[in-house]
């Protein structure tokens, strides 16, 4: 074994070494990417869950719409009982444009 084949094998092992560590750095390099991914998620699941303890149960939201049915009633029979005042007001009203004194 001569000089110039030592150095031949050296060579050949600086490439393999260098194919490892290029291999390997690429390896790395995906799973670094894939765990700053995964905290994204991670984040994006946290803050949608915060969101959703906010939201209104399908509970709260029907008795929402009994409550605006029983408002809209009690606005009904407001308005039923309003408009005979209404009437008085406008005889009142035409009472006193027309009284000549």
């Amino acid at each position: 074994m001569n000089l110039s084949e030592m150095t031949f094998n050296f060579e050949a092992v600086r490439w393999l070494l260098m194919a490892a560590l290029g291999i390997y750095s690429w390896f790395i390099g995906r799973q670094a990417a894939s765990a700053a991914e995964l905290l994204e998620l991670r984040t994006r699941i946290t803050k949608l869950e915060v969101e959703m303890k906010q939201v209104p149960s399908q509970k709260q939201l029907h008795e929402l719409a009994v409550n605006v049915a029983e408002l809209k009633g009690s606005v009904e029979a407001v308005g039923q009982r309003i408009d005979p005042l209404v009437r008085v007001m406008d005889r009142v009203e035409t009472h006193l444009l027309n009284k000549k004194d």
